[in-house]
């Protein structure tokens, strides 16, 4: 009898001092410094088509915790990437993730406006020699701001080729960002809209420290003339859907403005 309780507290001590380690032991990139509830960090990712996935990373805003979306899309001379992660540990997870998932080179980087969950993780890309490009105004955005240089071709360059597939920037006008572009994949049919378009489930408009209400909803419709083939929508946040989502967005945005 003896034998068994002090074979019982044994395990119960080790059982303890086992979780107070791994405790003990978790990254500092497992929690938020503004509250104790555990982020997410490590990168999921969602096939859209063969070619094209979604890289979905996580963040904190306003003490509340977000996913964000960017793209992965795989041509046959290598990968373009649409955005970084939130953070930087994430952004090295994306790219180690990029070269162990799918074995191909990357070849640059869009970023669609200047916000941390769009380039929090630029210098990953700039320490591995990753071009990465913008718009003349995200650039200079990105500079004031401090999250890293970037090339401004897109003003001009508004379609790059990589290998047999090619992508289409469009700036559309202020809405979320005075900088907000969207990137459209015309072999695929999939528009990367970004934080100018909500999730279908969303119920307001999210951060609006820079955007413009009374232009947003222009903005939109403009993509939304450009676009009506669009087969995938994909926004900044939340899940990817149809067309129905630059409507819905619409509809907020009128709701809001008056």
């Amino acid at each position: 009898m003896k034998s068994n309780i002090f074979y019982l507290c044994f395990y119960v001590s080790f059982g303890f001092w086992f979780v107070h380690c791994q405790t003990a032991n978790q990254s500092s990139a497992d929690l938020v410094n503004e509250n104790t509830n555990p982020i997410k960090f490590s990168i999921e990712w969602m096939k859209i088509k063969e070619t094209v996935w979604i890289h979905k990373s996580f963040g904190s805003f306003q003490g509340k915790m977000y996913e964000s979306n960017g793209l992965v899309v795989l041509t046959n001379k290598g990968v373009v990437v649409i955005d970084t992660a939130w953070t930087e540990p994430q952004t090295e997870e994306l790219i180690l993730g990029i070269q162990s998932k799918f074995q191909k080179e990357i070849l640059f980087l869009i970023v669609t406006h200047a916000h941390d969950d769009r380039m929090a993780g630029v210098s990953q890309f700039h320490k591995r020699n990753i071009p990465v490009y913008s718009t003349n105004l995200t650039a200079k955005l990105a500079k004031e701001k401090g999250y890293g240089k970037t090339n401004p071709i897109l003003d001009v360059q508004t379609r790059l080729y990589a290998g047999n597939h090619s992508v289409e920037i469009f700036f559309p006008g202020h809405g979320h960002s005075p900088d907000n572009i969207v990137v459209w994949l015309p072999e695929t049919h999939i528009l990367f809209a970004g934080c100018l378009v909500k999730a279908i489930d969303a119920t307001d408009l999210g951060n609006v420290k820079d955007a413009n209400v009374v232009e947003w909803e222009n903005a939109v419709k403009r993509v939304l003339t450009r676009y009506p083939d669009a087969e995938v929508v994909v926004p900044g946040h939340g899940n990817w859907g149809k067309l129905e989502l630059l409507r819905h967005t619409i509809r907020l945005l009128v709701s809001s403005n008056h």
